[in-house]
């Protein structure tokens, strides 16, 4: 995920993408790669982009994990 971090700061969509990939090749239900690279998306203003990865992540039900408040 450090990789992920990396190119949504410098800005590198195209290697993001690449690397989500892979990662969902081998751990398809995890959703921090997904929900990164909605992220790069939007700070790149590629809106249909993370619209798409949103969508994506839906047809998947791939969600993220609600935090659980202390009781």
């Amino acid at each position: 995920m450090g990789l992920l971090g990396a190119c949504r700061i410098h800005g590198h969509v195209e290697l993001a993408k690449h690397v989500v990939q892979c990662i969902i090749e081998l751990e398809p239900e995890t959703p921090a790669a997904f929900v990164l690279l909605s992220n790069i998306h939007a700070a790149a203003s590629r809106w249909d982009d993370k619209i798409k990865m949103r969508k994506m992540m839906e047809d998947r039900v791939v969600m993220k994990q609600q935090a659980a408040a202390p009781l």
